[in-house]
Formats: structure tokens, sequence, C-alpha cells
């Protein structure tokens, strides 16, 4: 087995976030067409990959891209990310 390296694994999991979030917009374009800009750089600045995960679902099944914006903004404080990735 090769032994991947802390930098690597960073890369991975950067790699796999930022493919995560192209897909939550990407679905939203197809969707909804008009993304505010806004609400692209929020999803930009998700990193923890199970929000992103639920985001997802989220972007597939809700009814309105207002509806959407707001279960994103369940995961946002004023300050910032509410849930980061921990590992």
């Amino acid at each position: 087995m090769h032994y991947i390296s802390s930098v690597e694994r960073i890369g991975i999991r950067k790699g796999l976030q930022q493919g995560r979030q192209g897909s939550i917009i990407r679905t939203l374009e197809v969707r909804f067409e008009d993304i505010p800009q806004k609400l692209r750089k929020l999803i930009g600045k998700i990193e923890a990959f199970e929000v992103l995960e639920t985001i997802l679902v989220q972007a597939v099944t809700t009814q309105s891209l207002e509806e959407f914006e707001s279960v994103v903004n369940q995961f946002v404080t004023e300050e910032g990310l509410e849930l980061q990735n921990t590992e």
C-alpha cells in the first residue's frame, strides 16, 4: 500500500471539496439558471465535506432557489462558517 503524506491528503481533500462545490453550483445553474454571486461565494467557502454532501442533495431536491439559500444559511453563522473540517 502506498503511503499518503499529510500534504497529499490536504491536496486530495481540497480537490474533493472543490469538485463538490462545482457540482452544487452546476446543479443550481441547470435547475434555476441565474445564481447570485453572493450564493456562489458562500458555497465556495464551505469546507466541511459532510456539509457539502448535504447541500448537494438540497440543490437537487429543493423547490426554489430561495429555499436552497435558507438551507445553506443554516450552516453559516454571522462570523463565518459554523462547520469546518476537523481532520
